[in-house]
């Protein structure tokens, strides 16, 4: 017979039992915050009951997500005493380290570790401002021959500046904040489980709350994206001083503008640029996308454009209703989930013309991709199902692009039968081994090249995530 200790070893069921004498129950499938909108809130957002009552789900289901409260109750969030906006430390500076995060908190992939920090990233007019982010470690780095760093130690770990698409627009929807990193095994865990170190912005406005999000504001992300990545080496030497920059979706976005960025003022050791599912005409995008796509996106431009172009009101854009939804969503704090609720609706949320304004030729002009000399190489990645960032809104302008800048080094993949987040997937073979020959020094080839690719088992399984991270609460 087979001792208690034994039991114990061969007997998964019995763990929690041996350890602490109590009984297991069923994985809670229930929410850890039980939010209810008031009759006022309800009131003054005009909404219905089936709308308040989904928005309530959402909310709590974002909160249950939350790794911890609140962003305004964790203190590693709140911008150290002594930062003087008028006399800030330049973009790129360290405000404040966490070496090692707590992932207890946190549905991260087994085996990586976790920092954070709060740095100086760089407004569209050149100001310093704090922002947050984190640094998702490998357990090892994957090795190549070539790589830097700013320390001493043998142990050099490649770094992946990492734009997240988009989780919305108040500082609770900070990436950081969120239990699985808001894109867990879309990229950060793939790349952390493949060797790298991914240096992962929050983006200004989500996490410290002191700044207003200047949402798809692309160049702003862009600034986000490059002084974190340098923040991130001052602070940790032992990370490289090579650099490959990846997003998807806004991130995707993020990292075009970045690229364009690197053309006009070059950082040393950057590798290349991965752009997945990227916006480019972004005006163009959404003409092509459903209404309720529109409403929440250009609610979300509307509530942050007023920070980098100061004669701009969101009410030049949005009806009153859509006024009432925004400022729901900033006073209990939702994110993209939630705020998707709100929007999906019958009301009238943008002003006729909003896009014909002259704000709105600004935004375009300051935001689009595409068009502009760029820093290569990039490889764009692109679903032809993908209803947000719109396929044939990319390829004109990788056409556009590559006619401009023969000679620049463009490759583009489209994926058949594919939609917007499962491109990741459907490619990910693909970005992993560009983003390794680069750190292995191979050099792209010059020009565009452009493939159309199609499932080998002929279904493409495309249409969307049907899974999520969930904590588990036993840990077995």
């Amino acid at each position: 017979m087979l001792s208690s200790k034994s039991l114990c070893h061969h007997l998964l069921f019995l763990l929690v039992v041996c350890r602490a004498e109590i009984l297991i129950q069923s994985q809670n499938f229930t929410y850890n915050s039980s939010f209810s909108l008031s009759a006022e809130q309800i009131s003054a957002a005009n909404l219905t009951e089936n709308e308040a009552h989904n928005f309530e789900i959402a909310l709590n289901f974002e909160r249950s997500n939350y790794a911890g409260g609140s962003v305004l109750e964790d203190p590693f969030y709140a911008v150290p005493d002594d930062f003087d906006p008028s006399n800030a430390p330049p973009p790129g500076s360290i405000l404040k380290i966490e070496k090692v995060t707590d992932t207890s908190r946190y549905t991260i992939a087994p085996s990586l570790a976790m920092s954070r920090i709060l740095y100086t990233s760089e407004t569209l007019n050149g100001t310093s401002i704090p922002a947050s982010a984190y640094i998702l470690w490998p357990y090892t780095p994957r090795s190549f021959p070539r790589l830097t760093s700013g320390g001493n130690g043998s142990t050099v770990f490649p770094v992946i500046g990492l734009a997240h698409g988009t989780s919305g627009q108040t500082p609770e929807c900070a990436p950081s904040h969120i239990k699985a990193l808001w894109d867990d095994f879309h990229e950060p865990f793939a790349l952390g489980l493949n060797g790298y170190a991914i240096v992962a912005p929050d983006y200004a406005g989500l996490g410290v709350s002191t700044v207003k999000s200047p949402y798809f504001v692309l160049p702003t992300q862009a600034n986000d994206l490059i002084h974190a990545v340098q923040a991130a080496q001052s602070a940790f030497p032992q990370l490289s001083r090579e650099f490959v920059m990846l997003g998807q979706s806004q991130g995707g976005a993020v990292a075009w503008s970045y690229a364009q960025r690197q053309a006009q003022k070059p950082v040393p050791g950057y590798l290349g640029t991965v752009s997945i599912s990227p916006f480019t005409d972004i005006l163009g995008n959404i003409r092509a996308d459903a209404q309720s796509q529109n409403n929440q996106r250009v609610a979300g431009i509307a509530q942050g454009l007023g920070s980098v172009l100061p004669s701009f009101k969101p009410s030049d854009w949005l009806t009153d209703a859509g006024i009432a939804r925004r400022n729901l969503i900033d006073e209990v704090g939702a994110c993209g989930v939630a705020g998707a609720f709100l929007f999906l609706t019958q009301q009238q949320i943008l002003k006729d013309g909003w896009n014909s304004s002259s704000a709105s030729a600004w935004y375009s002009n300051i935001s689009d991709n595409g068009n502009r000399p760029f820093a290569g190489p990039m490889l764009v990645l692109q679903g032809d199902m993908d209803a947000n960032a719109n396929v044939n809104v990319t390829a004109t302008s990788v056409d556009e692009t590559c006619a401009m800048f023969p000679d620049n080094s463009l490759e583009y993949k489209q994926y058949s039968g594919i939609s917007h987040v499962p491109t990741l997937y459907a490619s990910q073979y693909a970005w992993l081994d560009w983003i390794k020959d680069r750190f292995d020094g191979v050099k792209a080839k010059t020009g565009c090249s452009q493939e159309i690719l199609y499932p080998a088992s002929g279904v493409a399984n495309g249409a969307g995530q049907k899974w999520i991270v969930e904590y588990d609460q036993y840990g077995i």
